[in-house]
């Protein structure tokens, strides 16, 4: 397993840490400057094991730059003998489960050695400090870590087992609501013809301009040509594209406008695309052929 990767981001966030100890900052004899919000008594991990962790960057002491709840899944690393004094694996080898702390550590040293980083962020002066606050839900042994990322993977495919059970119900329910009685076509996608359009229609390699505005069934806009105000351009029938627009396009007259219910089959299948697109999510695509050359 890789090492964490210390990602680096200017954005600048609000991460809390619920304290039970509002005290100053200690030090280890090593120099490790250190702040415990929440201790529990149990076992410390070792060199080896792998911890889950949530973690903040912090820089100047009151700016968040970086956390990792914004990934939205939490961060593995693998404790290392320390690469000098006072450093990240020393601040983690403190720990045990359920704790919650803060440590200081010198931007330069902790870029460079622990990140493993040729520089500093331009953004951070390399003789100043970061903060990093750190919430330490468990670790594991080797063979602990394997078996709770096959629970995960189980897990994640019983997800998705149910997404692609359910997806049709969805479906139906959202043709029922919105009265739309049209046959889909013998792939699954349905056209529906808002306006017709007098041009011809477009023959796969001719680059097509379209505009689109992209929703879930539930409605949620989750990419649009229009709001950005820039027609979007690919050539047909050439995969650049999910299969239900080239299949969809390939169907319209130029000038024409329609919406296309596209099922995941000839979407993103089984992949999430992003926060938004679910595995195994019917989209709804409205879309105007604006030209084909």
């Amino acid at each position: 397993m890789k090492k964490l990767t210390f990602l680096i981001s200017s954005f600048i966030m609000v991460f809390t840490l619920y304290s039970c100890n509002d005290g100053s900052y200690k030090s280890t004899e090593s120099g490790l400057v250190y702040k415990f919000h929440k201790s529990n008594k149990g076992e410390n991990p070792t060199i080896d094991n792998i911890a889950k962790i949530d973690f903040a960057y912090r820089y100047p002491e009151d700016s968040v730059f970086f956390k990792s709840t914004d990934t939205g899944a939490p961060g593995f690393i693998r404790i290392e003998p320390s690469g000098y004094p006072g450093d990240i694996y020393e601040a983690l080898r403190m720990m045990t489960k359920g704790d919650s702390a803060s440590f200081k550590f010198g931007a330069q040293s902790f870029f460079t050695i622990t990140a493993g980083s040729p520089m500093v962020p331009p953004f951070i002066q390399p003789e100043d400090s970061i903060f990093v606050d750190i919430v330490m839900h468990e670790f594991f042994n080797e063979e602990e870590y394997e078996a709770y990322m096959e629970k995960e993977r189980e897990e994640a495919m019983k997800v998705q087992e149910d997404a692609a059970a359910s997806e049709s119900k969805f479906l139906d329910q959202y043709l029922e609501d919105n009265n739309i009685t049209t046959q889909p076509e013998e792939s699954g996608l349905i056209i529906l013809i808002e306006e017709n359009g007098d041009g011809p229609v477009p023959t796969p390699g001719q680059k097509v301009t379209v505009h689109y505005t992209g929703t879930t069934l539930d409605g949620t806009v989750f990419d649009s040509s229009v709001e950005r105000g820039t027609p979007f351009e690919f050539t047909l029938g050439r995969g650049e594209v999910i299969r239900g627009w080239d299949e969809g396009f390939s169907k319209l007259n130029v000038g024409s406008k329609a919406k296309l219910i596209i099922p995941s089959h000839l979407g993103y299948g089984g992949t999430d695309r992003g926060p938004i697109i679910k595995a195994y999510s019917t989209l709804i695509f409205d879309v105007e052929l604006i030209a084909a050359e």
